[in-house]
């Protein structure tokens, strides 16, 4: 069957096992980078909030073989295993004066979300476009947020500058940041890969440090917050290259001469390919911290 074939049986298959105590409904969803998806939700009457499951990559599963059957198995067992169990409190998001102090930003690439950028808030920085969340740290999910559009800004009558202002001020607060050399991350998340750098040759490697925030979300945007390229280039007595492996954090490496700016494009533009999901891809080259001027250049 084809694809659009194969989401509509979709959705009327989970529908019929679900029968009418919940609604299943198809949407397209635009995420980060421009990548467009097919999300189908499964609401309970009990629940106020429901799992997201993207039925592209269950498509390609289908083409390459997998029974029309199983991969409906797949997304009851997914949805079962992530259903919340508690509703949540949406009403504060309709008053300013409690979601102000939830405001956050977050770095995207500007090129890449041009469609996006029409309908929220935002600013340029270099090549990136600072844009704007409300950050739940507590919902039955565990940390999530809510993307600022144009049309918040006139539920709260207010400007994006005043976003600007609450973000620069929150975001440190309640995402601090986190520095770790590579050699730990490597350890502590994976170490095979960890062991088998070290047999290689790991010198760059263990110079490399990574820059992100207590949640792991949105951690590269730690490069915005005050003092902190300034402060760690400082203790290391060097300018940085800031390599952007994520939208959820950076890796920062001492500038050394035998350095050159195009191998770490290379690399950088080599690991995105082929490591990074495509929504997650903040940029393809690296940026640069100077010491002594106290700001970040291309």
């Amino acid at each position: 069957m084809n694809y659009e074939t194969f989401k509509t049986s979709t959705a009327a298959s989970i529908q019929k096992y679900f029968g009418n105590h919940t609604v299943v409904s198809l949407q397209p969803i635009i995420k980060n980078n421009n990548i467009h998806l097919d999300g189908l939700t499964i609401q309970d009457a009990s629940i106020n909030i429901s799992p997201t499951i993207y039925l592209n990559d269950y498509y390609e599963d289908y083409l390459a073989g997998k029974t029309f059957d199983r991969i409906l198995e797949e997304i009851i067992e997914l949805y079962q295993k992530n259903l919340p169990t508690e509703n949540i409190d949406f009403s504060f998001f309709t008053d300013y004066e409690k979601v102000k102090y939830h405001i956050i930003y977050k770095l995207v690439n500007y090129k890449q979300n041009q469609f996006l950028l029409k309908d929220v808030p935002h600013f340029c920085f270099l090549d990136l476009a600072v844009v704007f969340c409300c950050f739940m740290p507590d919902t039955p999910s565990g940390a999530a947020s809510i993307l600022i559009h144009l049309h918040h800004l006139k539920l709260w009558d207010i400007k994006a500058e005043d976003l600007y202002e609450l973000a620069v001020k929150n975001t440190p607060i309640l995402l601090p940041y986190t520095i770790d050399s590579m050699e730990n991350t490597l350890k502590s998340l994976c170490p095979n890969l960890w062991e088998e750098a070290c047999n290689s040759d790991a010198k760059e490697t263990a110079q490399m440090y990574v820059l992100s925030n207590s949640e792991k979300l949105y951690g590269a945007s730690a490069i915005l917050y005050p003092d902190v390229l300034s402060y760690f280039s400082g203790k290391l007595n060097s300018d940085l290259y800031i390599l952007p492996s994520s939208i959820h954090e950076v890796l920062l490496l001492p500038i050394q001469p035998d350095t050159h700016t195009s191998d770490l494009n290379c690399i950088i533009q080599d690991v995105n390919q082929s490591h990074v999901l495509k929504e997650e891809i903040l940029s393809n080259h690296v940026y640069i911290f100077k010491q002594n001027l106290g700001f970040i250049t291309q």
